[in-house]
């Protein structure tokens, strides 16, 4: 792997493909929904456009014919647009995808019928209860602005004029971007081909600057309750007092998830599930970020019926608060964590993605070597130390999806204030 520019001043992350003939080409940029949530929409309104010279149906059977694919995402923070497929082909794929993204036409019955298709889709996304639970999970987590509801309001989305998401996408390649490589091309050779095809102009503008979705601080205990007609209840315990990752923790975070709520041989799972039948699901893990900049959390999670919830809440305080000890679960829970990481491969392109996934922590190297190596010195007494320490006897955030007639209200309440939500409050809409 090299780490440079292309001719054109771009910075570059390059891996050379020596074991067949397929590539993968993306253009980076540092900024996602946060900055500016129509990004999205474009980006799938694309898929439904052609240009003056082909349609959007003839567009995908020539990229087929070439045995190539073009894809675009956004995330919170960044923005892909990618190709890959066969090598000899690439020259071809990238010229007609740049004329797609330079020259798209407009089409308003196709944006029209986009638009109806996401509408439905988020009135489906009520009826189901794993979507209605994600939308609590993250509300409960990062607040009212998190990924899911700071999207484009179904108003706006109508009244958006797909000439100015067009705009948008045409846009991108005059941003300050990344090139991600992986293929048998050289650095000269792919260098000759971007130079002729992906014409940017000698000064890039600066991608929008976003404002990060936070994980919330748990300084009290509190319930939020949101409303859904089911036989069962889903429910989180959420705790974060904001810790801030550090590489040399992340051993002993790894062996605890792998201890207490990794699976069905966890902890979690076989005192709740297996000893007492009182959950269909149940896990507990301690998270580790993404992004340096952001903090470690708490969270349980459990599924069960609607007359145990209460059972179920006190069951797992008891376990949070005293973490069960088992020497022989300890070691088999460090020896599937040793064999995992050791069968563990970083291979072809990920090896570009995973030195970037470093950067956003702010290591220059694979955490999960570290991981392997401090995991033969850790005792059960280190995992018990570090339960105690971050989760036992905590302020947790409930977050709970149930019908609330089924609930036992007056229990729950003695624990914490109840704090009832919308569906359109959590999903934004």
């Amino acid at each position: 792997m090299t780490v440079g520019q292309t001719s054109k001043k771009l910075p570059l992350l390059y891996k050379h493909n020596n074991l067949d003939d397929l590539f993968s080409l993306t253009y980076k940029y540092d900024f996602g929904r946060t900055a500016d949530n129509r990004y999205e929409t474009a980006l799938g309104y694309m898929d439904f456009l052609g240009t003056k010279k082909m349609s959007a149906t003839e567009f995908k059977q020539r990229m087929y014919k070439l045995a190539c694919n073009i894809s675009m995402n956004v995330s919170d923070n960044e923005t892909y647009l990618s190709l890959s497929g066969l090598s000899e082909n690439m020259p071809e794929a990238l010229k007609l995808a740049e004329d797609l993204m330079q020259n798209a036409q407009v089409d308003e019955e196709a944006y029209k019928s986009m638009v109806d298709v996401i509408i439905k889709s988020r009135n489906d996304a009520k009826q189901s209860q794993d979507e209605c639970f994600n939308r609590l999970n993250s509300y409960g987590t990062y607040g009212p602005r998190n990924a899911y509801t700071d999207a484009m309001t179904n108003q706006q989305l109508r009244d958006t004029k797909p000439a100015d998401l067009i705009k948008l996408v045409k846009g991108l390649r005059d941003m300050q971007h990344t090139v991600v490589y992986y293929g048998p091309m050289t650095e000269k050779e792919l260098n000759k081909c971007l130079s002729k095809v992906h014409k940017t102009k000698k000064n890039l503008a600066a991608v929008p600057v976003g404002t990060p979705y936070m994980e919330q601080p748990t300084p009290k205990t509190e319930i939020l309750l949101a409303p859904y007609e089911a036989k069962n209840i889903y429910m989180v315990q959420y705790h974060n007092e904001g810790t801030q990752w550090a590489p040399e923790h992340a051993a002993t975070i790894n062996l605890f998830n792998e201890y207490f709520g990794g699976g069905m041989n966890g902890i979690v799972f076989q005192e709740l599930r297996e000893a007492r039948g009182l959950a269909y699901s149940a896990a507990a893990y301690y998270r580790q970020p993404s992004e340096k900049a952001h903090p470690e959390y708490a969270m349980t999670y459990i599924i069960t019926q609607n007359d145990k919830m209460m059972d179920c809440v006190n069951e797992f305080n008891k376990i949070v608060g005293t973490i069960p000890q088992s020497e022989n679960a300890f070691a088999l829970a460090k020896e599937s964590l040793m064999k995992k990481l050791a069968s563990r491969r970083t291979v072809r392109g990920n090896v570009l993605w995973s030195y970037l996934a470093a950067q956003r922590m702010g290591i220059n190297y694979d955490i999960n070597s570290k991981v392997y190596e401090m995991l033969p010195n850790l005792k059960l007494n280190d995992i018990v130390k570090f339960e105690q320490q971050s989760m036992a006897n905590k302020p947790y955030r409930y977050l709970i999806l149930g019908d609330e007639k089924e609930l036992d209200i007056k229990a729950l309440e003695k624990i914490a204030p109840i704090h009832r939500l919308t569906l359109e409050e959590i999903f934004g809409y």
